[in-house]
């Protein structure tokens, strides 16, 4: 739980921000060192120009099942859904490099926006630097099923891997690890660590 210690993001609704990986992640066999941290549940390298088109306004809260080909693309989406940090919660990130190395970011108690704003939802995602590999980790979920998308796509929106998002809705605490295997991600573990 990085809710006190992280560095805060101030996002509003339907906002992102850039923030540096102090760290370099492969993902798609491409090398990152900034990521856009959006309200709406995601992460995203952008387009590889320094922008990150349709990471906020109309689009970004719109999920849509992985892979596609409509932006934003170059995704990392561990709840992707219509959040609304004005009406409460937060979000942090943090570096932590105890071996593995990782860089992580938290939306804590950050609500879906009106009128579901008394809907709270808890969860991380967690980058490792050397094996490239990704958690989802969720605590506490309030969300509708069928109303998000979990998972991960490349810079075009031709690979990714969509998460079922049934069970983790649903359950308790979960843990969802992702590997690449040059190709594709692939679910390697679920249950692992939960926040």
């Amino acid at each position: 739980d990085i809710s006190t210690d992280g560095n805060v993001v101030e996002l509003g609704d339907d906002e992102f921000d850039s923030v540096p990986l102090s760290g370099t992640f492969t993902f798609y066999d491409i090398d990152y060192t900034t990521t856009f941290i959006s309200s709406n549940g995601f992460l995203s390298f952008g387009d590889g120009g320094g922008g990150c088109p349709d990471c906020s306004g109309t689009v970004s809260y719109q999920p849509e099942t992985f892979p596609t080909e409509n932006t934003p693309n170059n995704m990392i989406a561990p709840l992707w859904n219509d959040l609304n940090p004005n009406d409460g919660g937060n979000i942090t990130y943090k570096y932590v490099m105890d071996m593995p190395d990782k860089f992580v970011t938290q939306w804590t108690e950050v609500p879906e926006n009106a009128p579901f704003e008394d809907d709270t939802n808890t969860f991380q995602v967690a980058l490792y630097f050397e094996s490239g590999c990704i958690e989802f980790r969720y605590k506490s979920l309030t969300l509708r099923p069928g109303q998000i998308s979990i998972g991960v796509e490349n810079s075009d929106g031709t690979e990714g891997r969509n998460i079922p998002t049934d069970g983790i809705v649903e359950g308790s605490p979960t843990c969802v690890r992702l590997c690449y295997d040059g190709t594709n991600y692939d679910v390697v573990d679920v249950t692992g660590d939960p926040l």
